[in-house]
């Protein structure tokens, strides 16, 4: 299993070996294909104490997040619910006390795992949150050197703007 002591050790993502995307949304064919089920992101307005949580199927797992919420802080959600994924960590959680909140159309019975981000105490939640963040940062930089849209042309004026500053220091 991961655990933080690789961070020390040079490249924390490096064992992931994960796909080069500017999107982490387009992760989601890789944890499918890791994982055996399909990932389906289900945006979810969400109860004040979290933030975005899994809920993981026989067939199907489902990354909910907050719409309500900016597209980047979306993604960062995201970011955290995938390396859950990634990590294993849906093989060994109990059905969370969550998952009436999130499940309204699927049989609890059925839910074999609900993932729930409220607290970042557990050392699980703190690798998920390490390497969301660093692969958050990776796609980033990706993104801003492509010609690919966030979809958003504020971010991307700003995003610009913030490159050039950055290519512009010695």
């Amino acid at each position: 299993m991961w655990s933080t002591s690789r961070w020390r050790q040079g490249d924390p993502l490096a064992a992931l070996e994960l796909p080069n995307v500017t999107n982490i949304r387009d992760l989601r064919d890789e944890v499918s294909r890791r994982t055996g089920r399909e990932v389906v992101l289900q945006a979810r307005e969400q109860v004040p104490s979290v933030c975005g949580a899994c809920a993981v199927l026989e067939s199907v797992i489902y990354v909910f997040y907050d719409p309500r919420t900016s597209l980047l802080h979306q993604d960062a959600i995201i970011a955290h619910e995938i390396m859950h994924l990634l990590l294993g960590h849906y093989k060994t959680r109990p059905l969370s006390a969550l998952a009436p909140s999130f499940i309204t159309t699927v049989d609890l019975a059925a839910v074999q795992i609900m993932l729930g981000r409220t607290k970042y105490d557990e050392a699980e939640e703190r690798d998920a949150e390490l390497l969301a963040s660093l692969l958050q940062r990776r796609i980033i930089d990706r993104w801003l050197r492509s010609d690919e849209s966030s979809g958003d042309e504020v971010q991307d004026r700003v995003a610009r703007t913030l490159l050039r500053r950055r290519e512009a220091r010695p």
